[in-house]
C-alpha cells in the first residue's frame, strides 16, 4: 500500500515538473494546436467610450515680452529672457555683452570669454591636458538687478 502511494506521489510530482509555467493546473495545453488569431484578439476592446469634460477651459496667461532696446547696439531685444541688465541701466543683448568683454579684455587664441552664471563672465584658458582655468572673473550684473529684471518680466504677463 505504501509503495503504491509513493509511486502515485512520484507520478504527480513528475506531471507538475513537466507542466510549463504558463499552463494552469486545470487546463490541459496542447502544443500541437496553434491558437487561432482573429481580429478581436489583436485590437483593444472597442466598447469603452472616450470621456469629454464639461468643465470650461481655464485661460492660460500669455507672455507678452516687452520690446526693450539694447543699450549697446540700439536694436530691439526679441527674447528678454536671454538679455542682461546693463550696469548703467537698461537692457542689452547677451551677445553684445560677450563681444564687449572679449574686446575689452584682449583675449588671446588660447583664451575665451565664457558666461559662468549669476551675471558673471570669466576669461577661460584651456591647458594642454584639456582642463580649463579661469584667469579672470568679470561680474556684469548683480543679484538685485537680476531679481528686478525677473519681477519686471513676470509683471508683463497677461
Amino acid at each position: 500500500m505504501e509503495t503504491e502511494k509513493k509511486q502515485s506521489g512520484n507520478a504527480n510530482r513528475q506531471k507538475r515538473r513537466n507542466r510549463s509555467k504558463k499552463q494552469s493546473k486545470g487546463k490541459s495545453f496542447s502544443k500541437d494546436k496553434p491558437r487561432k488569431v482573429t481580429q478581436s484578439n489583436l485590437l483593444p476592446d472597442q466598447t469603452k467610450k472616450t470621456f469629454h469634460s464639461n468643465l470650461p477651459q481655464v485661460p492660460i496667461k500669455k507672455v507678452a515680452e516687452p520690446k526693450e532696446v539694447c543699450v549697446m547696439c540700439g536694436k530691439v531685444i526679441e527674447g528678454i529672457a536671454s538679455s542682461l541688465t546693463h550696469p548703467e541701466g537698461g537692457h542689452c543683448h547677451f551677445d553684445c555683452v560677450l563681444n564687449k568683454i572679449a574686446a575689452d579684455e584682449k583675449v588671446t587664441e588660447s583664451q575665451k570669454v565664457s558666461y559662468i552664471g549669476r551675471g558673471t563672465f570669466a576669461v577661460v584658458e584651456q591647458n594642454e591636458d584639456g582642463s580649463f582655468v579661469f584667469t579672470k572673473r568679470i561680474p556684469w550684473e548683480n543679484a538685485e538687478a537680476f531679481d528686478a529684471m525677473k519681477k519686471y518680466v513676470e509683471g508683463t504677463k497677461q
